[in-house]
């Protein structure tokens, strides 16, 4: 759990030194002690915008010396840890989207932005994430885990009140309970979804689980209340004709 550890300003400032192998007295200079370097290192005192800028480019500066390109800006030195938890779960999620990734690292990368959104309390993100998670395990048809995740997800939707969150979670355990062969349960998260977002789009799933029940009257009934049929929707029209 320590590579998942946000850094707090100051201690920001030490991991970049001790790198780069420099002693605060390094880093100090007319307007600028040891003294405080020590106490901001070790969070005793707070940092404005002017020193948080001379150290980015102190250490860009000692950097390059050292043969070494940093490019540090001074906000790295005032955001807070949730700032950085933020950032570094972001850039999780976006680098979970490369198709060049293969299935494992995306598991180990959710894993790390699970736990930050978790521990700095990222409910967003932490709703997301698990939701993203669910959908790896979809495909892995890991069904039974991807409802658990699902359902953390939706939990989380719902104290942000988040009501797109929350109908995508009850379509994506419609869909799931669907491929597990639960067609009865997945309809009623099939109509939860509906009462969260555009009900005429949950028409064509429960129209298929129906079907797949073998109540093909039904299934018809509803797919005659689909005004704009795509081609799903119109292979399973010609099924249900052909039962007929």
């Amino acid at each position: 759990m320590e590579d998942f550890k946000i850094l707090e300003p100051g201690q920001r400032l030490r991991q970049m030194r001790k790198k780069l192998r420099l002693t605060q007295k390094d880093l100090s200079g007319e307007n600028m002690s040891k003294n405080y370097i020590s106490m901001f290192e070790n969070g005793k005192r707070s940092i404005n915008i002017i020193n948080a800028t001379y150290f980015a480019d102190m250490i860009n500066m000692k950097a390059k010396e050292k043969g070494v390109e940093l490019n540090v800006t001074a906000s790295y030195f005032v955001k807070t840890q949730n700032d950085i938890a933020r950032e570094v779960c972001l850039e999780g999620l976006d680098k979970i989207k490369d198709n060049n990734i293969d299935k494992y690292e995306k598991y180990r990368e959710l894993y790390k932005i699970i736990y930050i959104s978790n521990e700095y309390e990222l409910l967003n993100i932490l709703a997301k994430s698990l939701k993203v998670k669910g959908k790896l395990l979809y495909r892995d048809k890991l069904y039974h885990c991807a409802i658990t995740h699902f359902s953390k997800s939706l939990l989380y939707y719902s104290r942000e009140d988040d009501l797109d969150g929350i109908h995508k979670c009850y379509l994506a355990m419609g869909k799931t309970y669907f491929m597990d062969g639960n067609y009865k349960t997945a309809i009623t998260y099939y109509n939860l979804a509906s009462l969260y977002g555009d009900e005429d789009s949950m028409l064509y799933y429960k129209a298929l689980a129906y079907y797949k029940l073998g109540n093909y009257e039904l299934s018809k009934s509803i797919i005659d209340k689909i005004i704009f049929k795509d081609e799903r929707v119109l292979e399973l029209e010609n099924c249900i004709s052909n039962i007929d």
